[in-house]
C-alpha cells in the first residue's frame, strides 16, 4: 500500500496531487469509497424506507472477497486452478451472486416505492456513477 503524507489542513489542489500518487487499484478503492460517502449524505435526506434500501444497494462485495475471486478466475483462465481452489471459486461465485440478487431485490423495492420502473432506477444509479468517474 502506498504511504501518503497529508498535512492537517489540505487545500483542494494539494488533495488532488495526493490522489495522483495512488496506484490504479488504490484509486479505484478511493473512488468507490468517495461514491459511498456521497451516497450516504444523499441518503440522509430521503425517507427512512428509501434510505435503508439505498444503504443496502450501495454495499459492495468486500474487497478481499473480490480480489480472491479475481485471482481464482485468473488461475482458471491459465489452467492452474487446483480442485480445492475450484470449489472455493464456486462458493465465492455463489456468494457474490447472492449479494447481487439481494441488490436487485432492493432495487426492485426502491422502484416500487418511487413508483418508477426498475430500468429507470438502474439508469439513475448508472448516471450517478458515470458522473463520479467523469
Amino acid at each position: 500500500m502506498t504511504q501518503i503524507t497529508v498535512q492537517t489542513q489540505l487545500p483542494f489542489e494539494q488533495l488532488i496531487q495526493t490522489v495522483e500518487q495512488l496506484d490504479s487499484a488504490e484509486l479505484e478503492q478511493l473512488i468507490a469509497q468517495a461514491i459511498r460517502v456521497q451516497t450516504k449524505r444523499k441518503i440522509l435526506s430521503l425517507p427512512n424506507d428509501q434510505s435503508l434500501l439505498l444503504q443496502q444497494i450501495t454495499q459492495c462485495v468486500p474487497t478481499h472477497l473480490q480480489e480472491r475471486y479475481d485471482l481464482l478466475i485468473g488461475k482458471r483462465q491459465e489452467n492452474t486452478l487446483t480442485d480445492e481452489e475450484y470449489q472455493e471459486l464456486i462458493k465465492l461465485g455463489e456468494h457474490i451472486e447472492a449479494i447481487d440478487v439481494t441488490r436487485l431485490e432492493n432495487l426492485t423495492e426502491l422502484a416500487k416505492l418511487r413508483q418508477m420502473s426498475l430500468n429507470s432506477v438502474i439508469e439513475e444509479f448508472q448516471q450517478e456513477i458515470t458522473r463520479h468517474y467523469d
